[in-house]
């Protein structure tokens, strides 16, 4: 079952850098579609469970008003996702928190 995991992980890693749809990289590595959404799903669930919140998460979510508000306000990092969302990480954000945080939302597409 541990292989399987890491083979999983290694092909939801490969995909993420591929910079190519998950729907043209299945079809190229004769990798089903079907599976790798299930695995991209257990495994982001995994890491959710696993991580220790070792602080109150400090993520916002800001409407395109709020942006330059709150942006001269704070030192931060500005992530825009394929939805529009905007997410405002601050300097000094916890990492694990961050990954998680990503983890679900590239879960959620």
């Amino acid at each position: 079952m541990q292989q399987r995991r890491a083979y999983w992980r290694r092909i939801v890693e490969e995909v993420r850098r591929s910079g190519q749809g998950v729907r043209a990289f299945c079809r190229e590595r004769r990798v089903d579609e079907h599976r790798f959404y299930y695995w991209r799903r257990v495994l982001a669930k995994e890491e959710c469970a696993v991580v220790k919140w070792a602080e109150e998460p400090r993520f916002l979510l800001v409407s395109p008003s709020q942006t330059e508000e709150l942006a001269e306000s704070n030192r931060s990092l500005e992530l825009v996702v394929e939805r529009g969302w905007r997410l405002r990480i601050p300097a000094g954000a916890n990492e694990s928190t961050l990954r998680v945080v990503l983890a679900a939302l590239a879960a959620a597409r």
